[in-house]
């Protein structure tokens, strides 16, 4: 499957995927399948979502390697029905929690510890709101 076919459900449920292919220039027909075990050298696709100051709260999915230490990754979010990669608006402002963070992925610590996310997701995934204008 694509990123591009990733129900809102999914991300909702907090499952995590394998990328498979990144070779397509746009980000949302990379190619990925659903993974509960990861194998060395795989790259994980993480349910997340954001929350905003506003209360609105956004799927997103971040596309990352689970051996850096850095923060962060490639990111999609849905606007208007569809997955895009991230950079919606210019004041783009929220906080982000991974659903369910690989224990052995090392840039979950402190305040972003694995433990952190998983409960700030679960806070949160219920009032996930699909956004119809850009």
């Amino acid at each position: 499957m694509r990123i591009r076919n990733v129900k809102i459900e999914d991300v909702v449920a907090g499952r995590n995927w394998r990328l498979k292919d990144s070779l397509s220039s746009s980000m949302v027909d990379w190619e990925i399948e659903v993974c509960s075990t990861f194998l060395p050298g795989d790259t994980v696709v993480y349910s997340e979502l954001a929350l905003f100051v506003t209360g609105e709260v956004r799927p997103l999915l971040l596309v990352r390697d689970p051996t850096s230490y850095e923060w962060g990754g490639d990111t999609c979010e849905y606007i208007d029905g569809a997955w895009r990669e991230l950079g919606r608006a210019n004041d783009w402002n929220a906080e982000t929690y991974v659903a369910d963070p690989l224990g052995s992925d090392p840039s979950f610590m402190g305040e972003y510890s694995h433990e952190n996310q998983r409960a700030g997701f679960a806070r949160w995934c219920h009032r996930i709101q699909v956004s119809t204008s850009t």
